[in-house]
């Protein structure tokens, strides 16, 4: 596992291969470290603009305050565990560049890169007039689908970072709670179908972002608290899958008992969540990793043999 000093130099070394090469570069420091300051002042590749906090205010915060020191239009953030391509910001500025007003939240596909497999979703672009809360948190596979955000693939107008800022006291899910709240100010999701990050997921090493992982209740507090930004179907199919399987993985059954009477008496659900919630009780861990390798397996299959006839019938 490298160190989170080498994840520091190559993150900064992929914002200086960016082929858009007018840059603002702000990096904040969360909690004064000589050692992270040490490696920034030997960085000459682009100047930076170097902020340290005496203390950590935690990750919202922390990107607040970038924000805050920035002066360009537009809001890249990139977590020093992560790397960006060298097209990213040259790909998805061509792709807000059509934006008529600041109302608009710039996202990309990601490849999520484990030891064992990388993965590149979503899989789908949200759907014209879409509600962003179905399109985050309404399954549509079995095993993965909907939608999903990650901080390194957001590209948002600064004035809009400003008026909706991370909340600095959330400690987990801070990307999915500001897309939330920024949907509910008007702002329009604009995906570029193209994987332009990457998320290096590795086991003992934790993240400034962190997805629906955890203790159960903390996330059913937290979606219970930012139900009035979600339609039902996205209610119930998030507290059913989401929560009652973090229960499922803690082996709770009380937090089962309680995700289901919270989906069933505010969400309304498919058929397919239900089957998931079943599933994730019934079904042993890895019998799901079983299942899940062999669909994975069977898609890229298809996915290939729908290349091979397209190129096929281009040469008609």
């Amino acid at each position: 596992m490298n160190s989170r000093h080498d994840l520091l130099w190559r993150a900064l070394a992929s914002v200086a291969a960016q082929t858009h090469a007018d840059l603002e570069v702000v990096v904040v420091v969360d909690g004064a470290d000589d050692q992270t300051t040490g490696i920034l002042a030997k960085w000459v590749d682009r100047p930076l603009t170097v902020i340290v906090n005496e203390r950590s205010v935690g990750g919202g915060e922390a990107r607040n305050i970038g924000v805050r020191a920035a002066r360009g239009r537009w809001i890249a953030f990139l977590d020093d565990d992560d790397e960006w391509l060298p097209h990213k910001l040259e790909r998805q500025l061509v792709d807000l560049s059509s934006a008529s007003d600041d109302r608009v939240v710039g996202l990309s596909q990601l490849i999520t890169r484990s030891p064992s497999a990388d993965y590149v979703g979503p899989k789908e672009a949200p759907k014209p007039a879409e509600p962003p809360s179905e399109y985050l948190f309404v399954r549509s596979g079995w095993f993965k689908g909907g939608g999903r955000v990650q901080t390194s693939t957001l590209v948002v107008p600064r004035s809009l970072m400003l008026e909706v800022p991370f909340d600095p006291d959330l400690p987990r899910y801070q990307e999915t709670d500001w897309i939330l709240r920024a949907a509910a100010a008007g702002a329009r999701l604009v995906m570029t179908m193209e994987p332009l990050s990457i998320w290096y997921v590795e086991e003992g090493r934790s993240g400034i972002t962190t997805s629906f992982v955890g203790d159960w209740r903390f996330a059913l507090k937290w979606i219970k608290e930012r139900r009035h930004l979600m339609t039902r179907r996205a209610y119930g199919s998030l507290v059913l899958v989401r929560v009652g399987g973090l229960a499922a993985a803690s082996k709770d059954p009380r937090g089962a008992r309680i995700a289901w009477r919270e989906a069933l008496g505010h969400g309304q659900l498919s058929v397919r969540d239900i089957l998931i919630f079943f599933g994730k009780w019934v079904l042993p861990p890895g019998l799901r990793r079983q299942l899940r390798s062999r669909l994975a397996a069977d898609r890229r299959r298809a996915e290939w043999s729908s290349r091979v006839r397209s190129k096929l019938q281009e040469r008609r």
